[in-house]
Protein backbone atom coordinates (compact mmCIF):
# COMPACT_ATOMS: atom_id res chain seq x y z
CA UNK A 1 0.00 0.00 0.00
CA UNK A 2 1.14 3.81 -1.36
CA UNK A 3 0.98 5.99 2.17
CA UNK A 4 2.22 9.71 2.57
CA UNK A 5 3.07 10.49 6.17
CA UNK A 6 3.25 13.91 7.27
CA UNK A 7 4.76 14.69 10.82
CA UNK A 8 5.45 16.97 13.33
CA UNK A 9 6.51 17.42 16.68
CA UNK A 10 6.74 20.25 19.93
CA UNK A 11 7.90 21.09 22.72
CA UNK A 12 6.92 23.92 25.32
CA UNK A 13 9.97 24.91 27.91
CA UNK A 14 12.35 22.45 25.96
CA UNK A 15 14.11 20.69 27.62
CA UNK A 16 11.70 18.78 29.89
CA UNK A 17 8.49 20.91 29.42
CA UNK A 18 5.41 19.76 27.84
CA UNK A 19 5.63 18.16 24.72
CA UNK A 20 3.05 16.62 21.84
CA UNK A 21 3.85 15.54 18.60
CA UNK A 22 1.36 14.98 15.02
CA UNK A 23 1.29 13.26 11.96
CA UNK A 24 -1.38 12.73 9.02
CA UNK A 25 -1.32 9.68 6.81
CA UNK A 26 -2.64 9.63 3.68
CA UNK A 27 -3.61 7.14 1.51
CA UNK A 28 -6.31 5.02 -0.57
CA UNK A 29 -8.89 2.76 1.08
CA UNK A 30 -9.88 -0.89 -0.81
CA UNK A 31 -12.44 1.08 -2.75
CA UNK A 32 -9.82 3.32 -4.41
CA UNK A 33 -11.54 6.69 -1.93
CA UNK A 34 -8.79 9.03 -0.52
CA UNK A 35 -8.54 9.00 3.06
CA UNK A 36 -6.59 11.11 5.83
CA UNK A 37 -5.74 9.94 9.56
CA UNK A 38 -4.96 12.72 11.85
CA UNK A 39 -2.48 11.30 14.54
CA UNK A 40 -1.47 13.40 17.88
CA UNK A 41 -0.23 12.90 21.47
CA UNK A 42 1.06 14.47 24.41
CA UNK A 43 3.57 13.99 26.98
CA UNK A 44 3.58 16.13 30.48
CA UNK A 45 7.49 16.28 30.11
CA UNK A 46 9.75 15.37 26.84
CA UNK A 47 12.07 17.12 24.70
CA UNK A 48 11.52 18.52 21.01
CA UNK A 49 13.47 15.94 19.36
CA UNK A 50 11.78 13.10 21.40
CA UNK A 51 8.40 14.43 19.77
CA UNK A 52 9.39 14.92 16.61
CA UNK A 53 10.59 10.66 16.85
CA UNK A 54 7.21 10.21 18.32
CA UNK A 55 5.50 11.59 15.52
CA UNK A 56 7.22 9.32 12.90
CA UNK A 57 6.91 6.51 15.54
CA UNK A 58 2.94 6.96 15.71
CA UNK A 59 2.35 6.87 12.17
CA UNK A 60 4.60 3.71 11.63
CA UNK A 61 2.79 2.18 14.10
CA UNK A 62 -0.63 2.75 13.09
CA UNK A 63 0.13 1.09 10.33
CA UNK A 64 -0.46 -2.12 11.75
CA UNK A 65 -3.99 -1.94 11.20
CA UNK A 66 -3.35 -2.31 7.38
CA UNK A 67 -1.85 -5.75 7.75
CA UNK A 68 0.56 -5.68 5.09
CA UNK A 69 3.72 -3.91 4.03
CA UNK A 70 3.51 0.10 2.96
CA UNK A 71 5.50 2.26 1.13
CA UNK A 72 5.95 6.11 0.26
CA UNK A 73 7.54 8.89 2.08
CA UNK A 74 8.17 10.77 5.13
CA UNK A 75 7.78 14.39 5.21
CA UNK A 76 9.29 15.93 8.63
CA UNK A 77 10.87 19.30 9.25
CA UNK A 78 13.46 17.83 11.37
CA UNK A 79 17.17 17.29 10.17
CA UNK A 80 17.64 15.61 13.22
CA UNK A 81 14.89 13.16 11.56
CA UNK A 82 15.38 13.11 8.25
CA UNK A 83 19.39 13.03 7.99
CA UNK A 84 19.61 10.01 10.86
CA UNK A 85 17.97 8.31 7.77
CA UNK A 86 19.15 10.00 5.11
CA UNK A 87 22.35 10.38 5.26
CA UNK A 88 23.03 7.81 7.25
CA UNK A 89 23.67 8.60 10.88
CA UNK A 90 21.68 5.96 12.33
CA UNK A 91 24.04 3.03 10.19
CA UNK A 92 26.76 4.33 11.81
CA UNK A 93 25.58 4.56 14.99
CA UNK A 94 24.49 1.12 14.88
CA UNK A 95 27.96 -0.10 13.46
CA UNK A 96 29.03 2.03 16.36
CA UNK A 97 27.20 0.20 19.52
CA UNK A 98 25.16 3.57 19.40
CA UNK A 99 28.19 5.98 20.13
CA UNK A 100 28.02 9.04 18.04
CA UNK A 101 31.55 9.97 15.76
CA UNK A 102 32.67 11.45 19.12
CA UNK A 103 32.12 8.62 21.51
CA UNK A 104 29.66 9.90 23.35
CA UNK A 105 26.27 8.13 23.75
CA UNK A 106 23.74 8.40 21.05
CA UNK A 107 20.55 10.40 22.50
CA UNK A 108 17.04 8.86 22.65
CA UNK A 109 18.23 5.22 21.56
CA UNK A 110 14.98 4.00 23.15
CA UNK A 111 13.30 6.11 20.68
CA UNK A 112 15.70 5.36 17.61
CA UNK A 113 14.98 1.59 18.10
CA UNK A 114 11.54 1.86 18.59
CA UNK A 115 11.15 3.34 15.10
CA UNK A 116 13.61 1.52 13.72
CA UNK A 117 10.91 -1.38 14.84
CA UNK A 118 8.22 0.09 13.25
CA UNK A 119 9.51 0.92 10.07
CA UNK A 120 10.74 -2.83 9.57
CA UNK A 121 8.73 -4.26 7.39
CA UNK A 122 8.04 -1.26 5.15
CA UNK A 123 9.76 1.24 3.19
CA UNK A 124 9.74 4.39 3.78
CA UNK A 125 12.11 7.55 2.42
CA UNK A 126 12.58 10.75 4.36
CA UNK A 127 11.83 14.03 3.02
CA UNK A 128 12.86 17.15 5.02
CA UNK A 129 10.76 20.18 4.79
CA UNK A 130 11.21 23.62 5.80
CA UNK A 131 9.14 24.09 9.17
CA UNK A 132 6.85 27.48 9.62
CA UNK A 133 7.06 27.78 5.43
CA UNK A 134 3.09 27.64 5.09
CA UNK A 135 3.56 24.44 4.23
CA UNK A 136 -0.22 22.90 4.50
CA UNK A 137 0.69 19.81 6.36
CA UNK A 138 3.27 20.81 8.17
CA UNK A 139 1.52 23.76 9.45
CA UNK A 140 -1.43 20.88 10.38
CA UNK A 141 0.60 18.73 11.82
CA UNK A 142 2.27 21.86 14.16
CA UNK A 143 -1.40 22.95 14.96
CA UNK A 144 -1.67 19.04 16.40
CA UNK A 145 1.41 19.02 17.99
CA UNK A 146 1.31 22.15 20.23
CA UNK A 147 -2.34 21.51 21.03
CA UNK A 148 -0.74 18.12 22.32
CA UNK A 149 1.33 19.52 24.43
CA UNK A 150 -0.64 22.62 25.60
CA UNK A 151 -2.93 19.79 26.67
CA UNK A 152 -0.17 18.00 28.53
CA UNK A 153 0.92 21.33 29.98
CA UNK A 154 -2.61 21.24 31.39
CA UNK A 155 -2.65 17.73 32.79
CA UNK A 156 -4.62 16.12 30.05
CA UNK A 157 -2.49 14.64 28.46
CA UNK A 158 -3.52 11.93 25.41
CA UNK A 159 -3.62 10.49 22.18
CA UNK A 160 -6.01 10.40 19.40
CA UNK A 161 -6.69 9.15 16.29
CA UNK A 162 -9.08 10.53 13.76
CA UNK A 163 -10.91 9.54 10.54
CA UNK A 164 -11.40 11.59 7.74
CA UNK A 165 -12.62 10.99 4.05
CA UNK A 166 -10.75 13.35 1.47
CA UNK A 167 -13.32 14.79 -0.81
CA UNK A 168 -10.73 15.46 -3.84
CA UNK A 169 -9.72 12.80 -5.70
CA UNK A 170 -6.04 10.87 -5.32
CA UNK A 171 -4.11 11.68 -2.11
CA UNK A 172 -0.98 14.25 -2.96
CA UNK A 173 2.34 12.65 -2.34
CA UNK A 174 3.82 16.30 -3.54
CA UNK A 175 4.52 18.61 -0.35
CA UNK A 176 4.64 21.33 -3.91
CA UNK A 177 1.07 20.41 -4.88
CA UNK A 178 -2.59 21.47 -2.94
CA UNK A 179 -3.42 19.52 -0.06
CA UNK A 180 -6.76 17.73 -0.30
CA UNK A 181 -9.62 19.05 1.38
CA UNK A 182 -11.33 16.91 4.29
CA UNK A 183 -14.28 16.82 6.13
CA UNK A 184 -15.69 14.68 8.46
CA UNK A 185 -18.30 12.43 7.68
CA UNK A 186 -21.49 12.76 9.42
CA UNK A 187 -22.47 9.88 11.93
CA UNK A 188 -22.47 6.51 10.68
CA UNK A 189 -20.71 7.54 7.20
CA UNK A 190 -17.36 5.60 8.21
CA UNK A 191 -15.31 8.42 10.20
CA UNK A 192 -14.36 7.58 13.16
CA UNK A 193 -12.77 9.11 16.50
CA UNK A 194 -11.06 6.98 18.91
CA UNK A 195 -8.78 7.15 21.88
CA UNK A 196 -5.33 5.38 20.76
CA UNK A 197 -4.80 2.42 20.21
CA UNK A 198 -8.30 1.49 19.77
CA UNK A 199 -6.69 -2.27 20.46
CA UNK A 200 -9.67 -4.13 21.28
CA UNK A 201 -11.71 -4.38 17.85
CA UNK A 202 -9.69 -7.35 17.30
CA UNK A 203 -9.40 -8.74 20.94
CA UNK A 204 -12.50 -11.38 20.07
CA UNK A 205 -14.92 -9.55 21.96
CA UNK A 206 -18.57 -9.13 21.05
CA UNK A 207 -19.10 -6.21 20.45
CA UNK A 208 -15.72 -4.34 20.86
CA UNK A 209 -15.16 -2.61 23.83
CA UNK A 210 -13.04 0.82 23.64
CA UNK A 211 -10.50 1.41 26.67
CA UNK A 212 -8.86 4.90 26.80
CA UNK A 213 -5.63 5.13 27.20
CA UNK A 214 -3.24 7.99 28.92
CA UNK A 215 0.41 7.21 28.28
CA UNK A 216 2.39 8.41 31.28
CA UNK A 217 5.54 7.48 29.34
CA UNK A 218 6.99 8.21 25.97
CA UNK A 219 9.60 5.09 26.09
CA UNK A 220 7.35 2.15 26.48
CA UNK A 221 5.27 0.59 23.33
CA UNK A 222 1.80 1.45 22.60
CA UNK A 223 -0.28 -1.38 23.84
CA UNK A 224 -1.01 -3.72 20.29
CA UNK A 225 -3.82 -5.63 19.90
CA UNK A 226 -3.61 -9.26 21.28
CA UNK A 227 -2.89 -11.99 18.81
CA UNK A 228 -2.65 -14.61 20.65
CA UNK A 229 -6.09 -17.06 21.66
CA UNK A 230 -6.62 -15.62 24.96
CA UNK A 231 -6.34 -12.27 23.77
CA UNK A 232 -3.88 -11.23 26.62
CA UNK A 233 -2.79 -7.28 26.51
CA UNK A 234 1.62 -6.85 27.20
CA UNK A 235 2.08 -4.11 29.74
CA UNK A 236 5.98 -2.78 29.91
CA UNK A 237 7.91 -1.47 32.66
CA UNK A 238 7.93 2.33 32.49
CA UNK A 239 11.39 2.62 34.37
CA UNK A 240 14.91 0.55 34.94
CA UNK A 241 14.92 -1.02 38.11
CA UNK A 242 17.37 -3.19 39.75
CA UNK A 243 16.06 -5.23 42.49
CA UNK A 244 18.33 -7.57 45.09
CA UNK A 245 16.63 -11.51 46.48
CA UNK A 246 14.21 -10.29 48.52
CA UNK A 247 13.24 -6.78 47.36
CA UNK A 248 9.84 -5.93 46.86
CA UNK A 249 8.88 -3.57 44.41
CA UNK A 250 5.80 -1.58 42.64
CA UNK A 251 6.88 -1.37 39.09
CA UNK A 252 5.41 1.57 37.03
CA UNK A 253 3.71 0.51 34.00
CA UNK A 254 3.18 4.08 32.31
CA UNK A 255 -0.32 3.94 31.35
CA UNK A 256 -3.55 5.05 33.10
CA UNK A 257 -6.84 3.74 31.37
CA UNK A 258 -10.65 4.18 32.20
CA UNK A 259 -11.82 0.52 31.36
CA UNK A 260 -15.97 -0.13 30.28
CA UNK A 261 -18.89 0.44 32.78
CA UNK A 262 -19.29 -3.23 33.92
CA UNK A 263 -15.84 -4.62 33.59
CA UNK A 264 -12.56 -4.94 35.46
CA UNK A 265 -8.79 -5.67 34.47
CA UNK A 266 -6.76 -8.66 35.44
CA UNK A 267 -3.14 -8.12 35.28
CA UNK A 268 -1.21 -11.41 35.96
CA UNK A 269 2.99 -12.08 35.20
CA UNK A 270 3.81 -13.65 31.23
CA UNK A 271 4.48 -17.35 31.43
CA UNK A 272 8.07 -15.83 30.71
CA UNK A 273 8.28 -13.65 33.63
CA UNK A 274 9.99 -15.23 35.93
CA UNK A 275 12.49 -17.20 33.80
CA UNK A 276 13.76 -14.35 32.33
CA UNK A 277 13.46 -11.73 35.73
CA UNK A 278 13.66 -13.86 37.88
CA UNK A 279 10.15 -12.07 39.64
CA UNK A 280 6.96 -13.33 41.02
CA UNK A 281 3.41 -10.62 41.03
CA UNK A 282 3.27 -10.12 44.79
CA UNK A 283 -0.54 -10.32 44.54
CA UNK A 284 -0.43 -13.53 42.06
CA UNK A 285 -3.52 -12.14 40.50
CA UNK A 286 -3.97 -8.20 40.23
CA UNK A 287 -7.84 -6.71 39.61
CA UNK A 288 -8.03 -3.12 38.76
CA UNK A 289 -11.87 -1.51 38.65
CA UNK A 290 -12.70 1.00 36.38
CA UNK A 291 -13.17 3.80 39.32
CA UNK A 292 -9.43 3.53 38.56
CA UNK A 293 -9.58 6.25 36.23
CA UNK A 294 -7.85 9.80 36.60
CA UNK A 295 -5.17 10.95 34.86
CA UNK A 296 -2.51 10.00 37.14
CA UNK A 297 -4.34 6.58 38.36
CA UNK A 298 -0.75 4.88 36.97
CA UNK A 299 -1.24 0.98 36.62
CA UNK A 300 1.54 -0.50 38.80
CA UNK A 301 2.66 -4.32 39.51
CA UNK A 302 3.51 -5.22 42.77
CA UNK A 303 6.51 -7.79 42.49
CA UNK A 304 9.21 -9.69 44.80
CA UNK A 305 12.96 -10.77 43.67
CA UNK A 306 13.54 -14.38 44.05
CA UNK A 307 17.12 -13.38 42.67
CA UNK A 308 19.28 -10.37 41.96
CA UNK A 309 17.68 -8.81 39.03
CA UNK A 310 17.35 -6.02 36.29
CA UNK A 311 14.39 -5.14 34.36
CA UNK A 312 14.64 -2.53 31.78
CA UNK A 313 12.20 0.34 30.52
CA UNK A 314 9.95 -1.12 27.70
CA UNK A 315 10.89 -4.84 29.11
CA UNK A 316 7.14 -7.04 29.10
CA UNK A 317 7.20 -7.86 32.46
CA UNK A 318 3.00 -8.53 33.07
CA UNK A 319 -0.18 -9.14 31.13
CA UNK A 320 -3.83 -8.06 31.43
CA UNK A 321 -7.18 -8.17 30.06
CA UNK A 322 -10.80 -7.13 30.87
CA UNK A 323 -13.75 -9.19 32.18
CA UNK A 324 -17.22 -8.65 32.64
CA UNK A 325 -17.27 -7.40 37.01
CA UNK A 326 -19.37 -10.04 39.23
CA UNK A 327 -23.20 -9.30 39.20
CA UNK A 328 -25.17 -8.00 42.27
CA UNK A 329 -25.18 -10.42 44.81
CA UNK A 330 -27.67 -11.78 47.32
CA UNK A 331 -26.52 -14.16 49.98
CA UNK A 332 -30.17 -16.41 51.00
CA UNK A 333 -29.60 -18.61 53.78
CA UNK A 334 -31.07 -22.18 53.83
CA UNK A 335 -30.74 -25.33 55.62
CA UNK A 336 -30.00 -27.69 52.68
CA UNK A 337 -28.97 -27.09 49.80
CA UNK A 338 -30.91 -30.03 47.81
CA UNK A 339 -27.76 -31.34 46.11
CA UNK A 340 -25.86 -34.98 46.96
CA UNK A 341 -22.80 -34.18 49.01
CA UNK A 342 -20.01 -34.73 46.66
CA UNK A 343 -17.37 -36.02 49.79
CA UNK A 344 -15.54 -32.97 51.07
CA UNK A 345 -13.13 -30.18 49.89
CA UNK A 346 -10.54 -32.13 47.29
CA UNK A 347 -12.66 -35.62 47.42
CA UNK A 348 -12.17 -35.83 43.61
CA UNK A 349 -8.42 -36.28 43.68
CA UNK A 350 -8.76 -40.10 45.45
CA UNK A 351 -9.18 -42.77 43.26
Amino acid sequence: MNITIYTDGAARGNPDGPGGYGAILRYEDASGRPQERELSGGYPKTTNNRMELMGVIAALEALASFEEPCRGLIYSDSRYVVDAFEKRWIANWKRNGWKTASGAPVKNQDLWNRLLTALEPHSFRFQWVKGHADHPENERCDKLATTAADLAGAGRAGTTDVLVEAQKTGCPANPDRDSAAVTPAKPGAGTALKTAPDFLGKAGLSPAQTIRVRYLSDRIDKLQPPTNSANWVDLRSAEDVELKKGDFRLIRLGVAMKLPEGYEAHVVPRSSTYKNFGIIQANHHGVIDNSYSGDDDEWMVPVIALRDTAIHVNDRICQFRIERRQPDIIFEEVDHLDAQSRGGFGSTGIQ
